[in-house]
């Protein structure tokens, strides 16, 4: 609970700080550019606590969904950021080129430490499954609806040792690459159907598979049924525990490590099948790598209602093969953005099954990074470089109240050849303002639900395909 409670910690720490510096972009260039910043806050709304330096009060405010410098000679919000609004009534006007470079230098910080980010994942690298060849195919899968049917990959006549290529004609270099093309994909066929262009290399020869992805889980994202390599050399992993059964009431969790059984190494799937199989009269101590430690967990099998034999209630299977890689910076920034455009381009297409529900609030944000805290030091460094290049896009979009809405009330201006009347910026601030609290509010719902489900608070009437598919070539092993 304590380790729990340091990781999320750590999570909201790492959160501040990507806006700690975005905010800091834009104060270092106000005050360079010789502007106004009677404010650096972050958070929104009332001030909690802070301290006043050289004219700027430094403050943490009550709702933390961002933060902000103030800057009456930019744009004055200061209603809205906690002020009475009439800064800008008394200060002298600043130039368009003012404006632009204060407006753009908080996103500018946030590529910058991304950068410095990236090239320490370049020194030390990252381990991830890179390698897109297709090391198992689903029979069939459970869809949003909790339908049963026919795996996507299967029906279009994707085989086992296809090396997946590109996805609608967009090249991909990683297994990750490979899904993000695929969730946010926008093909329709003329009934309606989700469809997927995916190019493969099949011995040798290249090739073009027209597949038509289901939805599956609470989320609906698309999904063909299809997994990379395991790497059977590597602990086998619980992925799925039943609760009313031994394995979960004797302790195990999902993402536990099997080492050995009854002291005795686990060598391979069919060491471990056959120990299982073969013990089902008695208590097994189970060995598990839990987070880094080792735990011993004895574990006696019991027979479930309707069955004939006793079993221990888990599923196992091994994690896919990894290797470790050294994206140099441009190239790892590169992949960034270009994840953070299809999902843009995909939130807005209407063909697209990529709703604002499956976006990721502050919630969603501090557990993803409180996981991949969990994970490793280079993991959490990675989700950080991606924070941070996704905090420098979003921000330039030409949205008031964003950097880039800043921008277009400076261009404006600028070409009408007179400022834009505050009152007027101010309602459009404000309406802005409502609309993007609204979002924000409606994302963290789904947020929580996410999150529950995802320590186990709130049970998913809908699962993964990978727990629950029938198929003979890549599910879960059973335990006896």
């Amino acid at each position: 609970m304590l380790l729990d409670i340091f990781y999320v910690a750590v999570a909201i720490f790492a959160l501040g700080f990507c806006i700690f510096i975005h905010e800091l972009g834009h104060f270092i260039a106000a005050k360079k550019r010789g502007l106004v910043a009677d404010r650096f806050s972050v958070g929104f709304g009332p001030r909690l606590f802070g301290w006043k330096w050289k004219g700027t009060d430094f403050r943490v405010s009550l709702i933390p969904l961002g933060g902000y410098v103030s800057l009456p000679q930019l744009v004055d919000m200061g209603r809205l950021e906690g002020g009475d609004g009439e800064e800008a009534d008394k200060l002298p006007p600043i130039s368009y080129a003012d404006k632009m470079i204060v407006a753009v230098m908080g996103a500018v910080f946030n590529l910058i430490f991304a950068f410095i980010l990236s090239l320490v994942l370049w020194g030390v690298g990252r381990e991830i499954v890179k390698s897109t060849e297709v090391g198992s195919i689903a029979e069939q899968i459970v869809t949003s609806e909790r339908e049963t049917v026919p795996g996507p990959a299967l029906q279009a006549g994707i085989q086992l040792g296809d090396t997946i290529v590109s996805v609608d004609g967009q090249r991909i270099g990683s297994w990750m690459q490979f899904q993000n093309a695929l969730m946010t994909g926008t093909g329709r066929s003329d009934d309606g159907r989700a469809m997927a262009e995916i190019g493969v290399i099949r011995d040798g020869e290249p090739m073009s598979v027209t597949v038509y992805p289901q939805t599956i889980t609470s989320e609906e994202i698309r999904h063909i049924g299809v997994y990379p390599t395991s790497d059977e050399n590597a602990a086998p992993l619980i992925v799925r525990l039943e609760k009313d059964m031994p394995a979960y009431k004797a302790g195990l969790k999902e993402g536990d490590r099997i080492l050995k059984l009854d002291g005795e190494a686990v060598a391979s799937g069919g060491f471990l099948s056959a120990y299982l199989a073969s013990h089902g009269d008695r208590s097994i101590e189970i060995t598990v790598d839990r987070d880094g430690r080792e735990l011993v967990i004895p574990v006696k099998p019991r027979i479930k209602k309707g069955e004939t034999s006793p079993r221990f209630g888990f599923q196992y299977d091994y994690p896919f093969k990894k290797e470790r890689v050294h994206y140099n910076p441009i190239e790892q920034m590169g992949i960034f953005a270009n994840t953070m455009r299809m999902t843009l381009f995909a939130l807005l297409h209407t063909e697209s099954d990529v709703k604002v529900k499956n976006m990721s609030g502050p919630v969603g944000i501090v557990h993803g990074l409180s996981r991949m805290a969990q994970f490793g030091v280079i993991d959490l460094v990675w989700f950080l470089a991606l924070i941070n290049v996704n905090l420098a896009i979003f921000n330039l979009l030409p949205i008031p109240v964003l950097d880039g809405g800043h921008m277009l009330f400076a261009t404006i201006s600028k070409i009408i050849g007179r400022p834009l009347p505050i009152p007027v910026m101010e309602k459009v601030q404000g309406a802005f303002m409502v609309l993007l609290l609204g979002m924000v509010l409606y994302i963290t719902f789904f947020d929580v639900g996410r999150v529950g489900r995802d320590i186990g608070l709130i049970e998913d009437e809908t699962v993964t395909a990978k727990e629950e598919e029938p198929t003979t070539e890549t599910a879960p092993n059973p335990a006896p």
